[in-house]
């Protein structure tokens, strides 16, 4: 396995030196999804900031090779980060990579995390049923571009699913050609056979942070994982499921920042 790991290290016009993010990207993209908006932020405001790119996406994906990695092996790209940053962080997962960290602290420790518009422990059957309820033409492009690649979905329905309806959709563009295919072991991982089994320890700062206009991700999910995980939670109105290249996106940062300084 092999991981890239981008990197924008703290301001040094920053008043204090804060602990270091390790961002981890949620399905179907790639680490450079943070790098415009969230690392930048953060930075400036003391943390150096990490994103890692998992095995199997980003400029050296195989889509063959890809379908045979399942969430352990995402777990251990973290492992494998946090190795190369050579110090804790705090961990910042977002879909698929709030459950990637939800399955990391079951054996590891970290300072932190936030879990950002996160699949719940439960897996991923809560999003399958709110998006065959409410987007079916969305879920449907999903399951072509397993089958077909990520030219399966057009642009439009792209902003559909992961942004806003007022969000520029200069917003997506930059990013556009991140999007690609996920491993079908982990979707099946995530959907029944490795879900979350333990709870985060008592005491360990921990935050569920989500929108009420994701179109991925019910409301109820955001609910199960804080209840789940005894975590701070606060739902944002109108964020959408990508936060991070939406018009909101400097809300939702700025309420990650207020919980770590808060409970860190």
């Amino acid at each position: 396995m092999s991981i890239d790991l981008i990197a924008v290290k703290a301001s040094k016009q920053s008043a204090a030196k804060r602990p270091p993010l390790l961002f981890i990207h949620g399905s179907f993209c790639s680490a450079p999804i943070w790098r415009h908006r969230f690392m930048p932020f953060f930075a400036a405001h003391g943390h150096d900031c990490y994103a890692v790119t998992l095995s199997g996406h980003g400029e050296n994906a195989d889509n063959w090779a890809l379908h045979f990695l399942g969430l352990n092996d995402y777990v251990k790209n973290v492992c494998e980060a946090i190795e190369q940053i050579g110090e804790p962080c705090v961990l910042i997962g977002h879909s698929l990579g709030g459950m990637i960290v939800q399955k990391y602290i079951e054996d590891h420790s970290c300072l932190g995390a936030v879990l950002l518009n996160s699949l719940p422990p439960s897996g991923a059957l809560s999003s399958i049923m709110h998006m065959m309820n409410n987007s079916p033409d969305l879920f449907m492009s999903l399951n072509q571009v397993m089958m077909f690649g990520p030219e399966a979905m057009n642009f439009d329905m792209l902003k559909r699913l992961l942004v806003s309806d007022d969000t520029h959709p200069a917003s997506l563009a930059e990013v556009h050609n991140l999007f690609q295919v996920e491993s079908l072991r982990v979707l099946n991982d995530v959907t029944l056979f490795d879900i979350p089994r333990k709870r985060a320890k008592e005491g360990f700062p921990i935050a569920v942070i989500g929108g009420d206009n994701d179109t991925m991700i019910p409301v109820s999910a955001l609910h199960e994982t804080a209840i789940f995980h005894g975590a701070d939670l606060e739902i944002i109105p109108g964020a959408p499921h990508a936060v991070m290249l939406d018009k909101r996106w400097k809300m939702v940062a700025e309420r990650i920042r207020s919980w770590m300084l808060r409970s860190l």
